[in-house]
């Protein structure tokens, strides 16, 4: 792989990364009122009531477990009341790509090769995002260097496009976007930390946080493996580990930052190769990188919106750390580092729009 550092790469990286990114894991779906926080403690472990204790109190902090309450009370009669039933959300963004770092390596030695770059690359933006809740949603993310991200989901298929790689649909579980989960719904968040476990305890800036911890199972990493495809030169990727940890204010109760991280595995080759993880004699393969993104998200300004209260701003964080598998040497090994930085912020929201049908979520024709 050739050690290419330029504007438009570090452009089209930092939209892969910061424009759409999803969840690790679906959201539990049997997860649908207060009441589903009655069990007894003696049937799960220590970890996992106490991260479900948790969650009950960021429900409470958000206002979320009292709208719940109450649609469960009246669920015979208004089985969509206390809690809405659609989101509409409006926000600006400022993406920038502060670091790029390109390694090349000789042994046990590295040696600079490409240098650092010191130039900023800055873009402004603007996004619309419109959900239906739980699992139907909708974004469009314009920037000013005239990209344009688009992605969604019906509720059976989560696609995406970006000016890189067209259009794609997204391979295992339903994953909710990242961006909803960043404290503009509370369900979508509580739903997804509900079999959460508790890691322990730490202090983000002046806030003590409890830190709980989802990451995806191994069936569900393989379901999201791709490739390769018939073709000259076929590309597998191996989801190898995606972890997410949310960390709750033990003063407020609330979200105030999110890290996740995920490992994959790309494989480059002549020959089409069958299995991810076998490599036989016969197969020709170019180049195995290891490709570590690392996101954390500070969340904040919360402000009550028709009763809950929502998240307005926020600061991500993400490295993008690149490193070849020595097994199979290519001529010019290198090491990427790359890091971005997103700001955002939430101008306008606003619940139960009138006219917005599950016909608003399908995705484009092809």
């Amino acid at each position: 792989m050739a050690a290419v550092d330029n504007s438009n790469t570090r452009r089209v990286l930092l939209l892969g990364v910061l424009g759409c990114p999803l969840a690790p894991i679906s959201i539990d779906r049997s997860f649908c009122s207060s009441h589903d926080f009655q069990y007894n403690i003696k049937d799960i472990p220590l970890e996992r009531s106490t991260a479900q204790y948790i969650i009950q109190q960021y429900l409470a902090a958000t206002g979320c477990l009292k709208m719940m309450s109450t649609g469960a009370h009246h669920h015979q009669q208004q089985p969509h009341s206390g809690y809405y039933k659609n989101m509409y959300t409006t926000g600006t963004v400022k993406m920038t790509c502060c670091e790029t770092e390109i390694s090349s390596i000789r042994g046990e030695t590295v040696t600079s090769s490409g240098g650092r770059s010191h130039e900023t690359d800055n873009v402004n933006g603007c996004f619309v995002l419109w959900q239906m809740v739980p699992e139907m949603w909708s974004l469009e993310l314009v920037l000013s260097s005239g990209n344009k991200v688009l992605a969604g989901s019906d509720g059976d298929t989560v696609w995406s496009h970006t000016p890189s790689l067209g259009n794609q649909i997204a391979k295992g579980p339903k994953r909710p976007l990242r961006r909803i989960i960043q404290g503009l719904d509370p369900k979508s968040t509580s739903m997804l930390f509900a079999k959460a476990e508790r890691l322990g305890d730490k202090k983000i800036g002046e806030e003590e946080c409890f830190v709980l911890k989802v990451y995806a199972t191994t069936e569900d990493l393989i379901a999201r493996n791709y490739g390769p495809e018939p073709s000259p030169s076929p590309i597998m990727l191996e989801v190898l580990r995606h972890v997410l940890y949310g960390y709750f204010s033990q003063k407020s109760g609330l979200l105030v930052y999110m890290e996740d991280s995920q490992l994959a595995r790309a494989i480059v080759g002549h020959d089409h190769i069958n299995e991810a993880s076998s490599f036989g004699d016969d197969q020709k393969i170019d180049e195995v990188m290891y490709w570590e993104t690392s996101i954390g998200s500070s969340i904040g300004d919360y402000k009550e919106v028709e009763g809950l209260m929502v998240a307005h701003q926020g600061r991500s964080v993400a490295t993008v750390f690149g490193f070849p598998d020595f097994s199979f040497q290519a001529e010019q090994p290198y090491v990427y580092r790359t890091r971005f930085e997103e700001l955002w912020n939430i101008d306008d929201i606003a619940f139960n729009i009138h006219g917005l049908s599950s016909h608003s979520f399908l995705p484009p024709s092809q």
